[in-house]
């Protein structure tokens, strides 16, 4: 009978370490599918204004969200955390998306000009540098917009986008 519960034990930990690690698209979007009206733009708020004690209560709601999500999903102190990060930078992704098209300033040229996004490199970012908007600027120039009439909003934007690109993806890798 010990063995039988050692067996269901055991199963049970394999049950509950596999459905963390085989986390399917939808287990990602939960906080995001979850959250009301507007948080993602005053994530991005947060973000773009780089003021996290004024942007604390938007923080603190996507943390209960990603925290009652995790909950569900089984993950770890760690993970829970990771995902905290991800949803931030998603959030702010997808409404610094939207607002970097409408300042004429294509995303995708950012994301190849520091091979970020989707199906690039993602290195880890601590901080945006000079070298990185040195890179933008360039990479903004050869696709036909002129660095130099990007207003400082613009930068501003673009350096958001950087951060939020870095959070998402650094959140990912920390899942697993």
């Amino acid at each position: 009978m010990v063995r039988a519960g050692r067996f269901a034990a055991v199963m049970g930990a394999l049950l509950i370490a596999g459905q963390a690690q085989a986390r399917p698209p939808e287990a990602l979007a939960c906080a995001l599918q979850a959250a009301p009206a507007g948080l993602d733009a005053r994530v991005a708020d947060v973000i773009l204004s780089r003021d996290g004690e004024r942007g604390k209560p938007a923080l603190d709601e996507v943390r209960a969200l990603t925290d009652a999500c995790a909950e569900d999903q089984f993950l770890t102190p760690r993970q829970r955390d990771a995902y905290y990060i991800y949803v931030i930078g998603r959030m702010g992704r997808d409404v610094l998306d939207a607002r970097l098209t409408a300042a004429g300033l294509p995303s995708a040229v950012i994301d190849q000009a520091l091979d970020i996004g989707p199906g690039n490199a993602n290195n880890p970012a601590e901080k945006v540098t000079q070298g990185d908007l040195r890179l933008v600027a360039a990479a903004m120039g050869s696709a036909g917009h002129d660095p130099a009439k990007i207003t400082s909003d613009g930068w501003g934007l673009i350096t958001a986008w950087i951060i939020a690109t870095a959070n998402m993806f650094d959140g990912l890798r920390d899942l697993d």
